[in-house]
């Protein structure tokens, strides 16, 4: 973040379950409509965070609905950032890559501007952002 730079977040700490996911989807579109986000910019970020988050229930968490994900969305100036960590069984070797991903990051990748991934001992958190 620049200095000067105005920034806004909201932190979801949910549990690892696609039922949940509506909850996820109607409070981060709440956020974004105060935040005065477009509705096609919107509908975009939704697709973005349901793409992240049932990656993460699936291939994080294998659908164990014990487990917890975290969602934080940001709102700086010109831009929002969402990340999704879970922390989960993380990827082992080369065969199970995430660099290159399936369809649904693939999805992502196309909406959004930049995407980073970070593997941690336990999961993985990836940060995509989108210019505003």
């Amino acid at each position: 973040m620049k200095k000067g730079e105005i920034m806004n977040e909201i932190v979801l700490k949910v549990p690892a379950s696609l039922r949940l996911m509506s909850l996820v989807r109607s409070t981060i579109k709440n956020y974004l409509e105060i935040e005065k986000v477009s509705n096609s910019e919107i509908s975009k970020l939704l697709s973005v965070v349901d793409e992240l988050a049932t990656n993460a229930v699936e291939h994080g968490y294998d659908y164990d609905e014990k487990d917890m994900l975290v969602i934080r969305v940001i709102k700086e100036t010109t831009k929002i950032v969402i990340e999704v960590e879970d922390f989960g069984i993380g990827f082992q070797g080369e065969g199970n890559s995430k660099e290159e991903g399936g369809m649904g990051l693939n999805i992502v990748r196309k909406i959004v501007d930049g995407i980073d991934m970070v593997k941690k001992d336990r999961g993985l958190m990836i940060r995509v952002f989108k210019y505003i």
